[in-house]
């Protein structure tokens, strides 16, 4: 095979795992979005009903309009950066902290639905990675990880490191919710992901990864030159 293929078939190795890594999250991004549209169908049958009355009260009119329009544009902005996911615009420096837990919020019904109970060390860690090595190498590891046991457990989350130097770790040890880890296999999966596909993300994202039967370690070293402000 001619060298020159090399980097071609990897890139292409990256786009069929990081197509598996949509897929899985396809169903928690549905599940999220229409989480958001529920409240705005409640408040716009109890507005109907409103308007319906012998004599409408139109200052409770005038509320129920107003909270209908913070419903509707909240719903947007949690619809838009949700579909950001499927289609990321940017590879902008993120907080770790923040950036995750909101993955972990995206997969928390799957993994608790397995009998996974998260533990999130990574609350102090303010230090920055890029946005697509947490929405990616990060939550593919995750679930790879929990994909490859069938009992409950802890899935424990840390950080350490500074920006430009950062190591992500996330463990398996003793816990979870053995009575829910049944339910996962009534989970619709498209497939499981396998350390291969993890490897190919983590390899066009610049990561290291270290993966172990119970941990995977995650270790992004900024090129020289980059910006790590």
């Amino acid at each position: 095979m001619p060298s020159s293929t090399i980097p071609f078939l990897n890139e292409r190795l990256a786009e069929a795992a990081r197509y598996a890594l949509m897929r899985r999250l396809l169903p928690a991004i549905r599940h999220n979005i229409a989480g958001t549209l529920q409240p705005i169908g409640m408040m716009s049958a109890m507005l109907e009903r409103r308007i319906k009355a012998a004599t409408p009260d139109l200052a409770q009119l005038g509320k129920s309009a107003q909270g209908l329009n913070t419903l509707s544009r909240e719903a947007a902005a949690v619809s838009l950066n949700l579909m950001a996911w499927l289609a990321p615009k940017d590879n902008d420096l993120v907080v770790v902290n923040s950036a995750v837990e909101e993955s972990l919020g995206l997969m928390a019904t799957e993994l608790s639905f397995r009998g996974f109970a998260v533990v999130n060390h990574t609350v102090e860690a303010v230090s920055m990675l890029p946005k697509g090595i947490l929405r990616s190498v990060f939550t593919a590891s995750l679930i790879a990880l929990t994909d490859s046991v069938d009992s409950a457990a802890s899935v424990v989350i840390s950080a350490e490191g500074e920006t430009g130097n950062i190591r992500l770790n996330i463990a398996l040890e003793p816990g979870g919710t053995p009575e829910l880890a049944t339910m996962g296999s009534r989970l619709p999966i498209y497939r499981t992901l396998q350390w291969a596909d993890v490897q190919a993300i983590a390899e066009a994202e610049g990561v290291r990864l270290d993966p172990a039967a119970d941990c995977v370690q995650l270790h992004y070293l900024a090129p020289p030159g980059a910006d790590a402000e």
